[in-house]
């Protein structure tokens, strides 16, 4: 009789320990994976833009990952993004193109965006020009999240570019704000 009583106390420890056992290595602590849904938004001038089609790569550049987001929409514009892959996730990476007093162009450049119309007209960030050389365009883009194993990347972006016609001499800027992104690299 004590040895079915001690049997079946025994039986219990074991279904006790393994219960306890198996549940402390369940993967419910692990971080789920990032994942993308490969679009961006954003408002330049004041049209909307929503992404329909994403296309990425990634490419070495002095010795750093660059990763190449476009965005193309349903008119067949785009906004190009390239974002150097040591950018810290939450720090502001930023463009400035204003001269120095005339003393030359002081370039900042964290990252890459440009803007291309479906008719090939370009807008890149510029200098302000002979006329106006401290008032180059500027813009800021933050990574809000990356998983570097899943290869997904997500952020936000804002900045000025303009449109140089080298022909004529003429300049035409636009004002991206509120831009959002996500992709899957």
């Amino acid at each position: 009789m004590k040895s079915k009583i001690f049997t079946k106390l025994f039986f219990v420890f074991l279904m006790v320990s393994g219960t306890v056992l198996f549940s402390a290595c369940s993967d419910d602590d692990d971080a789920t994976p990032l994942t993308s849904t490969n679009s961006a938004t954003a408002t330049i001038g004041t049209t909307a833009f929503t992404s329909v089609k994403m296309n990425a790569s990634t490419e070495s550049f002095m010795g750093v990952t660059v990763i190449n987001l476009d965005y193309i929409n349903q008119a067949g514009d785009t906004i190009k993004l390239g974002i150097y892959d040591l950018t810290p996730v939450g720090e502001p990476a930023k463009y400035d193109m204003s001269q120095n007093g005339g003393n030359g162009i002081e370039i900042q450049a964290d990252f890459l965006i440009n803007y291309v119309k479906a008719d090939g007209t370009e807008y890149m960030p510029s200098d302000g020009g002979l006329a106006n050389p401290s008032n180059g365009d500027k813009g800021t883009l933050t990574i809000t999240a990356h998983d570097k194993s899943a290869k997904v990347i997500k952020g936000t972006f804002s900045g000025g570019l303009t449109y140089y016609d080298f022909d004529t001499d003429a300049r035409e800027r636009v004002t991206i704000t509120n831009g959002n992104f996500e992709a899957k690299y």
